[in-house]
């Protein structure tokens, strides 16, 4: 897993290892694929695979790779197992971090 920045509110300039981590989780989101399936967990809560499929109309393996991506990013978790079915959704502290380290507010206006 991959943490954006040590503190989500941090007001003194990145470090180059803060630069290189957002960069970093950036390119993840940066995908239209990643970016549906990330809209699709915030709105409906974690789903599994299938459901991703049939909602997004994308493949199952393009679903499973990017799924894999944003798991590896740390943006998305397991969260319910039940025989070969698995539930994923997002880690909201991890997409709170990512919002907050590219808003120059810190999410307060």
């Amino acid at each position: 897993m991959i943490a954006v920045l040590r503190s989500p509110f941090r007001r003194e300039p990145f470090t180059a290892t803060d630069a290189d981590r957002l960069a970093h989780m950036l390119k993840v989101i940066a995908d239209p694929a990643r970016l549906r399936i990330i809209n699709a967990l915030a709105k409906e809560g974690p789903q599994r695979g299938s459901d991703l499929v049939a909602e997004l109309g994308l493949s199952q393996s393009t679903i499973a790779h990017h799924l894999s991506v944003l798991a590896d990013a740390g943006m998305v978790v397991e969260t319910n197992r039940a025989g070969r079915e698995v539930w994923r959704g997002l880690d909201i502290d991890a997409v709170a971090r990512l919002v907050v380290a590219v808003d120059p507010f810190g999410g307060r206006r």
